[in-house]
């Protein structure tokens, strides 16, 4: 079934009070059914929030066009999945309990080469604050000034010394509008509070994907004798998972300019590095969960069926303009309405699939939208619609009955 997936972001805007980007962070129900933050562990809580906010939500839906901060501590700082974070989307908050040393001065310089936007977060700004932190000054875009942490004439103190740094700085936990103006004077760019605004929590419906499938599919992009064809026949056996690569290829930091045609155009694009450092950030981020054994939904295995059936009838098609993988597309993405309970409509617009693929999903246009058009009939029974329907591909009764036979014995 459906799961219900929280985030909260709160808005930091900029001198003219416009959004510059939001900051995200985990939300989930606590026994007694109330949103709350849940875990005292940071690296945890990032990895939840990076897999509801690029494969849940959306970072469109989420966030539109702006950035996204999420918090990194040190044991993610360290860690390889933090070059799963898509660079174009997010800025990595660096926490003030992180222990700066040669270590960790290493990875925040190579985060930096390599394009990433690092803040750092509470600062505090007393004297053995800037001594600890001064080594990472120079790779930072932005400092963010803990409001409540910070005695006006400690900040003073060093001020003049921060501006001579190229990040900008910002104001937190800025609750009154003479907050806002004391840190606007000391030369505060960017703000962030309950005086602009409380962090806003989100909810949407998704699929959460079956654990041990993901340790199966790491282990096949593990094989370096695997190819793309395996993946990707691996994938299209997979609704789930298909759906949240969806989103993940959307939100990241990729920048599709391309529409996506099937799971194989996305898995090519991606590539087994990317896509392995995907897979892990899910498991990683499930392992909290209790929730190692997941029900087959009903609706998966439908569109699963639809899929396969699809992706058969269009092998026995002659001169077609799309290929069997993009059948199967159509097939997976059929029911995606039903289980994530909001209209296809929206859901497509999160998901830049080509326009072929949503004119037969939306219009049933197309040879794409016949062929789901069969199924339908299929499922339905409607044996005076599936010979219609047959006729119009050229498709014999024989033919069906085969490819139906292959395409159940295959799920």
């Amino acid at each position: 079934m459906p799961q219900n997936f929280y985030i909260a972001k709160q808005p930091i805007v900029d001198i003219n009070n416009d959004i510059f980007g939001y900051e995200l962070l985990f939300r989930g129900l606590d026994h007694k059914g109330k949103v709350k933050a849940l875990f005292n562990d940071e690296l945890l809580a990032t990895a939840k929030v990076l897999v509801n906010a690029l494969n849940h939500f959306g970072m469109t839906s989420l966030v539109d066009n702006n950035l996204a901060c999420i918090n990194i501590d040190q044991e993610f700082l360290l860690d390889p999945m933090v070059f799963s974070i898509p660079k174009d989307r997010f800025i990595l908050e660096i926490l003030e309990t992180t222990v700066i040393n040669e270590k960790t001065i290493s990875r925040i310089k190579k985060l930096k080469e390599l394009g990433y936007k690092l803040a750092l977060d509470d600062a505090h700004c007393n004297d053995d604050f800037i001594k600890t932190f001064t080594p990472i000054f120079p790779y930072l875009d932005i400092l963010k000034l803990d409001v409540s942490l910070i005695k006006e004439n400690t900040l003073e103190d060093h001020i003049e010394n921060l501006k001579s740094y190229n990040f900008q700085l910002l104001a937190e936990k800025v609750e009154t509008k003479e907050d806002y103006a004391r840190y606007k004077e000391y030369g505060c760019t960017l703000f962030q509070g309950y005086h602009f605004a409380e962090p806003d929590i989100i909810v949407k419906k998704s699929i959460d994907p079956a654990y041990k499938k993901i340790f199966q599919l790491m282990n096949i992009l593990d094989n370096e004798e695997t190819e793309i064809k395996e993946i990707v026949e691996e994938f299209e056996r997979e609704v789930e998972l298909t759906i949240q690569l969806l989103r993940f290829m959307n939100s990241s930091y990729i920048g599709l300019k391309t529409d996506i045609k099937s799971v194989q155009h996305v898995i090519t694009m991606l590539g087994k590095k990317p896509l392995k450092q995907w897979l892990l950030l899910i498991a990683f981020s499930k392992s909290i969960d209790d929730e190692s054994r997941i029900r087959k939904n009903p609706m998966i295995e439908l569109a699963l069926n639809r899929s396969k059936i699809m992706s058969e009838l269009s092998k026995q098609i002659k001169n077609l303009d799309y290929d069997s993988h993009e059948a199967s597309f159509v097939g997976v993405l059929s029911l995606i309405d039903a289980l994530l309970q909001v209209p296809i409509s929206i859901v497509l617009d999160e998901i830049n699939v080509d326009v072929n693929v949503k004119n037969a999903l939306l219009e049933r246009e197309g040879e794409l939208g016949k062929l789901l058009d069969l199924v339908i009939a299929i499922e339905k029974f409607d044996m005076l619609k599936t010979d219609t329907i047959l006729d119009e591909l050229d498709l014999s009764n024989i033919q069906l009955s085969d490819v139906l036979q292959k395409s159940y014995l295959k799920v």
